[in-house]
């Protein structure tokens, strides 16, 4: 049976997967963390996530120009596919407002590349269903 992660250790793997991804861009961006997604969300339970919730991040990607937003969504897909997470979805790459989604392996955490008005983009990560850290595990 396969051990459900903590708050805790879904946030570590958050911070994991945006800095290993940012740390390949050019030109590198400065992470800038957009509060938006601190909340915790609660799984639903038909997710098998009864009591449990899914924790979010995501970071502004500063000091990359609006010229190169396509150029870094390409090396995201790259830097992804090299990881073997599974690519789930790219668009908005003709309209230089990229867009990219994915699967991370082994774990199912979603991963984001977005891209937002003002010409920015920003990398998001979701967790599967966790355990909430006043949780006992199990």
């Amino acid at each position: 049976m396969d051990r459900t992660l903590s708050e805790h250790e879904a946030l570590d793997r958050i911070g994991a997967l945006i800095t290993s991804t940012a740390a390949v861009l050019r030109p590198h961006p400065r992470l800038e963390p957009l509060t938006l997604f601190t909340v915790p969300g609660r799984c639903q339970a038909s997710d098998g996530g009864a009591g449990r919730i899914v924790v979010s991040r995501a970071y502004w990607l500063r000091e990359v120009p609006a010229r190169d937003n396509v150029h870094v969504a390409r090396q995201v897909v790259d830097e992804w596919t090299r990881q073997g997470h599974t690519l789930v979805g790219t668009g908005g790459f003709e309209s230089g407002h990229p867009n990219v989604s994915a699967l991370s392996r082994p774990d199912g955490f979603v991963l984001a590349l977005a891209w937002a008005e003002g010409d920015h983009l920003y990398l998001a990560a979701t967790s599967p269903c966790v355990r909430p850290d006043r949780t006992p595990a199990p």
